[in-house]
Formats: C-alpha cells, structure tokens, sequence
C-alpha cells in the first residue's frame, strides 16, 4: 500500500508474494469508520447543548395520557426532562410558545431548562385534556 497523505490510499495490484492486496473500497470503509467513530466520541458532539451544564434537574413522566407529577417547582437553572413512558405518542408544549417538542415515540425525551421565574403551562398537543404546570421560584 502507498500513502499519498492521510486521506489518500492506494491499494498496490499484488504484493511481492503474488497476492492481491484488499481493495481500495474495503481501505476507504476502514477509514470512514475510523473517522465515525472519533466523531462520535468527541465530547462536544456527544453532548446535548441544553443538557450541557451542571445546573438541578427534573423529571416529568408521561403515562395513562397523564403528566406525573402534573405541577412541579423549581429553582430558576433546572433543566426538566419530559419522558413518554407509554405507547402513544406525546408532545410537549408551552402555552406561551416558550418550548415545543417534537412528537415523541415511547421512551423518547425532550428537555428544557427554565432560566426565569414565572408559572408555564403546557399541555400535550396530540391530547390536549393532558395539562401540567412548572412553576419556576428563585430559591429562598
């Protein structure tokens, strides 16, 4: 095998033995897949950006088309993560358009992090009788 530069490889016909070297295909798979997987364990993509400080955290469950626990209070800086727990899908949003999620599958999440004092309500927009409420305190 020759080495242009690192990203160039090319694959010699045949070694001094007379056996064919691995194609250029299956050298070009093995560098992607390098490539892939430092990508990947990179901090800085791994990491949400809204889950990405250190600040207090909450959960909201959402199951029998209900918000459990339906009103939550916490300090401004909490980052309240929604967690559909059941079969049908869900999704989360502000009644004053402050946050939105996607629809969300079983298992799937949404976080928010509340960063003003001040009551939200929010409600499921595929089931709109599923209502909750954060309410953000400073701390006393």
């Amino acid at each position: 095998m020759t080495v242009r530069d690192p990203m160039h490889f090319v694959a010699n016909q045949e070694t001094p033995s007379g056996v064919g070297c691995k194609s250029q295909s299956v050298l070009r798979a093995l560098t992607l897949t390098i490539l892939f997987t430092v990508l990947a364990s990179a901090p800085c993509l791994a990491e949400d950006a809204n889950n990405a400080g250190a600040g207090p955290v909450a959960t909201v469950s959402m199951d029998h088309n209900t918000f459990i626990p339906g009103e939550i209070t916490v300090v401004p800086g909490t980052t309240v993560t929604w967690v559909n727990k059941e079969g049908m899908p869900h999704a989360v949003v502000d009644l004053n358009k402050g946050f939105r999620s996607k629809t969300l599958a079983k298992d799937a999440s949404f976080s928010f992090t509340f960063a003003t004092a001040g009551d939200y309500d929010y409600l499921c927009s595929i089931h709109p009788n599923m209502k909750g409420k954060v309410i953000v305190k400073p701390a006393s």
